[in-house]
C-alpha cells in the first residue's frame, strides 16, 4: 500500500474478471486525515477510483459495495496410508455490507463510456460498531475493502477491489488497564528422597494496557533455596486463536516475539532483585477480543529455567492497544495473584 506525504492518499487495487485490455491504469485511492491512512467505526471514507478506457464500452451501471468480512481456515490430518483423510476446518463472518450506485443511466438504459481516462470520487460512512481491527493471521484474516463493479447486459460483472486498514481504537488509559499487577509463585524440587528448600519469585508489573513499540518494565524478587542454579527469563508471547462456528472447534498458535533472560541465581540465595525489559515490536497487531470466529491475544511470561527440573512460571495476560499512555493519567491500587505448586 503506498501512502501518501501530504494529502494522506493511499492506493491499491486488485482486479478481478478484468476483460481484455479494455480497461487500464485502474488505481482506488483513499483520502485519510490519519497519516497512516487509516480508519475506524463512523468515518466517512472517501476517494476516488480511476481507470482508462482503450475503446468505447457501454454499461449499465457502476456499483460500489463497503464490505468488512472475517474468514479463518485450516487442516487437520487423520490416520495413514489408505485410510488417511483431511479434514477442513472453515468459518466466515460478515461483519457489514453497503452497497450504493455510482453511476446508472436514465430509464435503465446503457450508457456509453468513451475511450480515455475517468475519474469517479466516492464518499461513505462506515457504520458505528464494535468492529475488529484488520489482521493477518496464520490461518484467517480479518480484511475492509471496497469493491467496484461494472455492469453490462448479458455478462458476469466484472470487479475491481481495494483493501483499506480498518482500527479498532483501544484506549491503555482506560482504568482497567492502568491496574498495577503482580504474582507470586513457588515450588520445590525433587532429589530421589531428597526435598530442596523452596525456589520463589515475586514479579510485578506497573499496568495491563501498553501500545506497540513500547517497553514493558517487569520487577521481580527471587529465592532460590535448592543447591540449583536457576536463570529468569522474560517473553511477550502473542497468541492466535481461530474458532469455527460456536467454537466447535478451534486452533491456537501461539509464537514468542520478544524474550530477554537475566543474571542467574546463584543456588541458596534468596532476596535477589531483577529488573526485565521486553520492547513490543513497533508492528505487533493489537489485541483482538471481539470477533467470534478470531482473536489474538497477548501474554507476558516470567520463568525460572532449573536446571535439570520444570521451569517455574507466572502469567501476565495484557492488552496491546492504540492510545498510549497520558503519564498524568492516576491509577488505581494494586492487587495480588498467587500461586503454588510442588514438584
Amino acid at each position: 500500500m503506498l501512502y501518501g506525504s501530504k494529502r494522506n492518499v493511499c492506493s491499491k487495487c486488485k482486479a478481478v474478471n478484468m476483460f481484455g485490455e479494455t480497461f487500464k491504469n485502474v488505481s482506488i485511492d483513499f483520502i485519510s486525515s490519519h497519516p497512516n491512512c487509516t480508519f475506524s467505526s463512523g468515518d466517512m471514507i472517501s476517494g476516488e477510483m480511476k481507470f482508462e478506457l482503450s475503446k468505447d464500452v457501454k454499461i449499465q451501471h457502476i456499483s460500489m459495495t463497503l464490505k468488512g468480512k472475517a474468514k479463518i481456515s485450516w487442516t487437520t490430518r487423520r490416520g495413514s496410508g489408505k485410510s488417511r483423510h483431511t479434514r477442513v476446518h472453515s468459518a466466515k463472518l460478515e461483519l457489514f455490507k453497503l452497497e450504493s450506485i455510482v453511476v446508472q443511466g436514465q430509464n435503465a438504459d446503457e450508457i456509453t463510456l468513451k475511450t480515455g481516462i475517468h475519474v469517479y470520487p466516492f464518499r461513505c460512512q462506515i457504520p458505528h460498531g464494535d468492529f475488529p481491527s484488520s489482521f493477518v493471521g496464520l490461518h484467517g484474516r480479518i480484511c475492509y475493502t471496497v469493491i467496484f463493479g461494472i455492469h453490462r447486459s448479458w455478462h458476469r460483472a466484472k470487479q475491481f477491489e481495494s483493501e483499506f486498514k480498518f482500527v479498532n481504537h483501544v484506549d491503555c488509559n482506560n482504568p482497567a488497564l492502568l491496574v498495577p499487577i503482580s504474582a507470586a509463585n513457588s515450588k520445590t524440587v525433587c532429589c530421589l528422597w531428597c526435598v530442596s528448600g523452596p525456589i520463589m519469585m515475586d514479579v510485578r508489573m506497573e499496568r495491563k494496557g501498553y501500545v506497540p513499540g513500547e517497553i514493558i518494565q517487569i520487577s521481580a524478587e527471587f529465592g532460590n533455596g535448592s543447591s540449583r542454579r536457576v536463570v529468569p527469563k522474560a517473553l511477550l508471547v502473542q497468541k492466535q486463536a481461530f474458532y469455527t462456528a460456536g467454537k466447535s472447534t478451534s486452533k491456537i498458535v501461539p509464537r514468542t516475539l520478544v524474550c530477554t533472560m537475566g543474571q542467574a541465581v546463584q543456588p541458596n540465595h534468596s532476596d535477589v532483585y531483577c529488573e526485565l525489559m521486553l520492547t513490543i515490536p513497533e508492528d505487533a497487531p493489537t489485541s483482538i477480543a471481539n470477533c467470534p470466529i478470531l482473536e489474538v491475544e497477548y501474554v507476558v511470561m516470567v520463568s525460572l529455567e532449573i536446571s535439570g527440573a520444570s521451569n517455574l512460571e507466572t502469567l501476565f495476560p495484557i492488552v496491546l492497544g492504540t492510545i498510549p499512555l497520558r503519564q498524568e493519567e492516576c491509577r488505581p491500587p494494586p492487587y495480588s495473584m498467587v500461586a503454588k505448586n510442588i514438584v
